[in-house]
Parts: C-alpha cells; structure tokens; sequence
C-alpha cells in the first residue's frame, strides 16, 4: 500500500470556522463551539486517510493541516504558511461580508502569485446548506462547498477525502 503526507493550508477571515473544521476532521473531542479560542498565528492539526483509491492504487495519506489564524496582524507570517502547501482550503462564514471581500486577498497571495493549480483549492463556507454569499469570479473555477456539521458532518468528511485524493493526484502529476 503506498503512503502519502500533504500539507493543507486553512485560511480565511476570523470566526470563519477553520479551526471548527479542523478538528472536526481530525476527530478531536472538543465541546465546540464554546471551547474555540482565536488562533495566534498558526496551528497544525495531523489525522489519517487510511484505504482511499489513489490514481488506481489503495493508499494511506497523512494530513497536515496547516490552521492560520485570519487576525491580520499575523499576515507577515503568510510567507512561512505558503512554503511547501499542497493545497489551499478557503475557509468563511457566510454571514461575514467584509471577510468574504478578504478571500480575495488571500487568493492572490496563496493561489495567484505561486500560480498554484485550481485542483488543489476548496472553498468552504461555514453553517451554510448551499454557498450563497457573493463571493468574486476568481473562485468560481475552484470545487466549493457549503459546510453544516451539525446536519452533514459526514458528507463534509466524504467531501474533504475527495478533496484530498485530489490534491495528493495533483502533486503526482507535477
């Protein structure tokens, strides 16, 4: 069986819901959402795809999570979050306006200037049955999903595993 690590960066603005996904997907026992804390800077969060169909082949993949705080005085660290990431995973509430104008933003730094494949980025919007925010044009190419753990926690994980398989595609295919 082969094995792979990916390093997947959650980004996005504050109370965006990426530590809540983060654990969530890693299995912690957290009572959320009252235990959540703002991220200082940066907190990495590592679980196990285990048996998942690889470019044909049952494969085992280790996930790094890489949950970057969206506090903007943080943002002279986002050269340190870019290095050596996989994958980018657009993390927002879609009640927050002003932190969905930001994505764009963190797009051009994460996705744009590294000219990093759209394959390997997700859009997640938090607490939503379907993604109704406006989010600009630039993430209309990219695999989007609305996120209800309290409803589809599982069909998030399914979603997430998919989205991995993907990533971990696109960097055998460099």
């Amino acid at each position: 069986m082969k094995s792979y690590k990916t390093k997947i960066l959650f980004i996005g603005p504050t109370k965006g819901g990426k530590t809540l996904l983060a654990n969530y997907l890693a299995d912690l026992n957290i009572n959320l959402p009252e235990d959540l804390k703002p991220t200082k800077g940066l907190r990495i969060v590592e679980y196990d795809l285990n048996n998942i169909l690889i470019n044909g082949e049952n494969s085992n993949v280790d996930v790094q999570i890489w949950d970057a705080s969206g506090d903007e005085k943080y943002n002279s660290f986002w050269c340190v979050f870019r290095k050596n990431i996989d994958g980018v995973v657009f993390i927002y509430s879609q009640e927050d306006e002003l932190g969905v104008r930001k994505l764009d933003y963190m797009y051009n730094y994460f996705v744009s200037q590294p000219n990093r494949s759209l394959k390997s980025c997700l859009v997640c919007c938090v607490q939503a049955e379907e993604n109704n925010a406006r989010l600009s044009s630039v993430f209309s190419k990219m695999s989007q999903i609305g996120v209800n753990l309290e409803n589809q926690g599982e069909k998030f994980k399914q979603d997430f595993s998919k989205y991995v398989v993907s990533v971990v595609s696109t960097m055998l295919n460099k």
